[in-house]
Protein backbone atom coordinates (compact mmCIF):
# COMPACT_ATOMS: atom_id res chain seq x y z
CA UNK A 1 0.00 0.00 0.00
CA UNK A 2 2.76 2.35 0.85
CA UNK A 3 4.61 1.63 -2.40
CA UNK A 4 1.47 1.46 -4.06
CA UNK A 5 1.10 5.48 -2.76
CA UNK A 6 4.32 6.40 -3.78
CA UNK A 7 4.09 5.34 -7.19
CA UNK A 8 0.97 7.48 -7.42
CA UNK A 9 2.68 10.70 -5.31
CA UNK A 10 5.81 9.77 -7.99
CA UNK A 11 3.69 10.15 -11.10
CA UNK A 12 1.35 12.73 -10.59
CA UNK A 13 4.84 15.16 -8.87
CA UNK A 14 6.39 14.29 -12.28
CA UNK A 15 3.11 14.93 -14.74
CA UNK A 16 2.55 17.80 -12.72
CA UNK A 17 6.05 19.28 -12.56
CA UNK A 18 8.66 17.10 -14.86
CA UNK A 19 12.01 16.54 -13.06
CA UNK A 20 10.95 17.49 -9.32
CA UNK A 21 12.05 14.78 -6.72
CA UNK A 22 8.50 14.05 -5.61
CA UNK A 23 8.32 14.68 -1.10
CA UNK A 24 6.48 12.50 1.19
CA UNK A 25 5.60 12.92 4.72
CA UNK A 26 4.56 10.21 7.03
CA UNK A 27 4.73 9.43 10.48
CA UNK A 28 7.11 6.68 11.99
CA UNK A 29 5.85 3.38 11.49
CA UNK A 30 5.10 4.47 7.45
CA UNK A 31 8.27 6.46 7.76
CA UNK A 32 10.22 2.75 8.56
CA UNK A 33 8.03 1.23 5.86
CA UNK A 34 8.80 3.70 3.42
CA UNK A 35 12.63 3.66 3.94
CA UNK A 36 12.89 -0.09 3.68
CA UNK A 37 10.74 0.25 0.40
CA UNK A 38 13.31 2.81 -1.26
CA UNK A 39 16.68 0.91 -0.22
CA UNK A 40 14.42 -2.72 -1.45
CA UNK A 41 13.83 -0.83 -5.13
CA UNK A 42 16.76 2.05 -4.79
CA UNK A 43 16.46 2.76 -8.82
CA UNK A 44 12.85 3.35 -8.89
CA UNK A 45 12.70 5.14 -5.09
CA UNK A 46 16.40 5.84 -4.07
CA UNK A 47 17.08 8.70 -1.70
CA UNK A 48 18.49 10.59 -4.86
CA UNK A 49 14.97 9.82 -6.57
CA UNK A 50 12.59 9.99 -3.70
CA UNK A 51 12.37 12.58 -0.41
CA UNK A 52 10.63 10.95 2.66
CA UNK A 53 10.18 13.59 5.45
CA UNK A 54 9.71 12.47 9.07
CA UNK A 55 5.93 13.63 9.81
CA UNK A 56 5.90 16.93 12.24
CA UNK A 57 4.71 15.16 14.96
CA UNK A 58 7.71 13.20 15.44
CA UNK A 59 9.83 15.54 14.47
CA UNK A 60 8.35 17.89 17.19
CA UNK A 61 8.80 14.69 19.90
CA UNK A 62 12.47 14.14 18.50
CA UNK A 63 13.13 18.19 18.76
CA UNK A 64 11.77 17.87 22.81
CA UNK A 65 14.01 14.52 23.13
CA UNK A 66 16.84 17.17 22.16
CA UNK A 67 15.89 19.74 24.52
CA UNK A 68 15.24 17.03 27.48
CA UNK A 69 19.14 15.98 26.95
CA UNK A 70 20.02 19.43 26.59
CA UNK A 71 18.18 20.45 30.00
CA UNK A 72 19.04 17.01 31.75
CA UNK A 73 20.73 18.22 34.94
CA UNK A 74 20.26 21.41 35.03
CA UNK A 75 17.41 21.47 37.92
CA UNK A 76 14.53 22.44 35.24
CA UNK A 77 12.97 19.19 36.06
CA UNK A 78 13.30 19.79 39.97
CA UNK A 79 11.78 23.59 39.27
CA UNK A 80 8.52 22.33 37.99
CA UNK A 81 7.88 19.77 40.29
CA UNK A 82 9.13 22.07 43.79
CA UNK A 83 6.53 24.61 42.17
CA UNK A 84 3.78 22.11 42.15
CA UNK A 85 3.48 22.34 38.38
CA UNK A 86 3.87 18.84 37.94
CA UNK A 87 4.61 15.21 39.97
CA UNK A 88 8.17 13.76 39.36
CA UNK A 89 7.52 10.81 37.62
CA UNK A 90 5.91 13.80 35.08
CA UNK A 91 8.43 15.72 35.34
CA UNK A 92 10.98 12.52 34.39
CA UNK A 93 8.66 12.04 30.99
CA UNK A 94 8.63 15.65 30.21
CA UNK A 95 12.49 15.54 30.48
CA UNK A 96 12.35 12.45 28.18
CA UNK A 97 9.73 14.00 26.07
CA UNK A 98 7.95 10.86 26.16
CA UNK A 99 4.46 13.02 26.85
CA UNK A 100 4.10 15.35 24.12
CA UNK A 101 1.42 17.40 25.06
CA UNK A 102 2.62 17.56 28.73
CA UNK A 103 6.28 18.52 27.59
CA UNK A 104 4.96 21.06 25.05
CA UNK A 105 3.23 22.59 27.90
CA UNK A 106 5.99 22.33 30.63
CA UNK A 107 7.99 24.30 27.80
CA UNK A 108 5.54 27.12 27.02
CA UNK A 109 5.00 27.73 30.86
CA UNK A 110 8.84 27.94 31.14
CA UNK A 111 9.04 30.17 28.12
CA UNK A 112 6.33 32.38 29.85
CA UNK A 113 7.89 32.37 33.11
CA UNK A 114 11.32 33.21 31.62
CA UNK A 115 9.96 36.32 29.71
CA UNK A 116 7.85 37.66 32.87
CA UNK A 117 11.57 37.16 34.68
CA UNK A 118 13.05 39.00 31.73
CA UNK A 119 10.15 41.75 31.27
CA UNK A 120 10.41 42.47 35.20
CA UNK A 121 14.11 43.03 34.95
CA UNK A 122 14.01 45.31 32.01
CA UNK A 123 10.91 47.27 34.77
CA UNK A 124 13.77 47.61 37.29
CA UNK A 125 16.36 48.84 34.72
CA UNK A 126 14.24 51.42 34.13
CA UNK A 127 13.49 52.33 37.79
CA UNK A 128 17.50 52.49 38.64
CA UNK A 129 17.64 55.50 35.84
CA UNK A 130 18.19 58.88 36.74
CA UNK A 131 16.80 61.62 34.38
CA UNK A 132 19.99 62.28 32.88
CA UNK A 133 19.98 58.53 31.95
CA UNK A 134 18.93 57.23 29.05
CA UNK A 135 16.49 54.89 28.64
CA UNK A 136 17.05 51.98 26.27
CA UNK A 137 14.31 50.25 24.38
CA UNK A 138 13.63 47.02 25.81
CA UNK A 139 15.13 45.63 22.27
CA UNK A 140 18.25 47.32 22.51
CA UNK A 141 18.12 46.43 26.39
CA UNK A 142 17.39 42.85 25.85
CA UNK A 143 20.59 43.12 23.20
CA UNK A 144 22.89 44.63 25.20
CA UNK A 145 22.42 42.18 27.90
CA UNK A 146 22.60 39.54 25.75
CA UNK A 147 26.33 41.04 24.77
CA UNK A 148 27.15 41.50 28.31
CA UNK A 149 26.02 37.86 29.58
CA UNK A 150 26.69 35.66 26.32
CA UNK A 151 25.78 32.43 28.26
CA UNK A 152 22.45 33.28 29.25
CA UNK A 153 21.42 33.89 26.16
CA UNK A 154 18.33 36.52 26.40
Amino acid sequence: MVRHAMTIIQRSTNHLNPNQIPVITVDQPLYAIAKQIQWRWPDIYGEDIYVIVLGGLHIEMAMYKMLGNWLEGSGWSQILVESHITTPGRAKFMIEGRHLTRTRWAHQVTAAALSVLKRNSYAKYCETLTDDDIRLSYEDWSRAQSDRHPCIGI
